[in-house]
């Protein structure tokens, strides 16, 4: 029985060779990201050195900033704090 007698497309997500159909980045991560490249280039760091001071990689901080990222608010706090603001300045204009 060939996969197409079994209901299931060659072109499913399973099939070898397949990529993922990437997820859209939604305005409130990518809001999240312009603003956490902002505050990072304007005191001058590096991805590498805000990971560090955070505790992430630095592949998480690259896709924080590409709204790619879902945060918690705690974790919008954490990256707040390590830049020396609050998340209430952090978020100002993203939330109302």
């Amino acid at each position: 029985m060939n996969s197409e007698a079994k209901g299931i497309s060659p072109t499913s997500a399973n099939a070898p060779g397949r990529k993922r159909a990437a997820k859209p980045v939604e305005p409130v991560y990518r809001a999240i990201g312009v603003r956490c490249e902002m505050l990072r280039s304007a005191l001058g760091w590096t991805q590498a050195e805000l990971a560090k001071k955070v505790g992430y990689e630095r592949t998480s901080i690259v896709n924080i900033e590409a709204g790619k990222q879902r945060l918690p608010v705690h974790q919008v706090e954490e990256i707040a704090n390590a830049m020396g603001t609050t998340i209430k300045h952090f978020m100002r204009g993203i939330w109302v």
